[in-house]
């Protein structure tokens, strides 16, 4: 099991980018979250088998064709998920 929290920077916002990311995260049982950050970022927690989400990184850095990834942070993410499905926060909010 392999939980990482990321930070995605570049064109991400208003081009789809997190609908995009929960339907890849939900073809490959990945679950935890992702939202727009006031900064113009997307921030995720990817949580799910390693195989899987190391996919799922490398089609982020590749990033669909409405928008450009310019950079990717990623951390260990140490926090408890209970919930087992992949959400999208429709607001900010601090986790």
């Amino acid at each position: 099991m392999k939980k990482i929290h990321i930070v995605i920077t570049g064109k991400v916002q208003g081009v789809g980018f997190r609908y995009w990311l929960y339907q890849k995260s939900n073809e490959r049982n990945i679950y935890g979250w992702v939202k727009n950050k006031i900064s113009g970022e997307v921030e995720a927690v990817l949580i799910g088998d390693c195989k899987n989400v190391d996919e799922i990184l490398e089609l982020c850095k590749q990033s669909p064709l409405s928008s450009k990834v310019t950079n990717i942070k990623i951390q260990n993410y140490k926090k408890e998920q209970f919930k087992k499905y992949f959400y999208i926060f429709r607001e900010n909010r601090n986790l």
